[in-house]
């Protein structure tokens, strides 16, 4: 199969460009907040501190900016791996750039149908 510049091949999205790693610079799981995926992230500082961040971490404060969103919201907004999500929002919560709420605990060995039913109901607006 020919792939020139004339088969259309160039214009597929070509997906993520840039591998999760290289976002992170290798950082996976060590050293990071307790963040679940429902775990909700604002944004405290004003957007003028952008300017100096990799872009990565710019997305993520712009949409921190306009409201709380959840840990797997901003994943699938940016079309990262969550993981790689929890390393960069972690960095900024380090930074003092956001601030997080993870939900309570459950009381019971059962999970709550409530926050289920929310969580599914999240993941189908997406």
């Amino acid at each position: 199969m020919k792939h020139g510049r004339d088969d259309g091949y160039f214009e597929l999205d070509p997906g993520p460009l840039i591998r999760p790693f290289a976002v992170t610079r290798g950082r996976a799981g060590r050293d990071l907040h307790d963040l679940d995926i429902i775990t909700l992230v604002v944004a405290v500082r004003p957007e003028a501190d952008v300017a100096g961040l990799d872009r990565e971490y710019g997305d993520i404060l712009r949409m921190c900016s306009r409201q709380p969103l959840s840990v797997a919201e901003i994943s699938a907004k940016m079309g990262l791996l969550l993981a790689a999500v929890k390393v960069l929002v972690s960095d900024l919560i380090s930074s003092g750039h956001l601030i997080y709420r993870s939900p309570p605990p459950p009381t019971s060995g059962r999970p709550d149908i409530k926050l289920l039913q929310a969580v599914l109901d999240g993941v189908r607006k997406l």
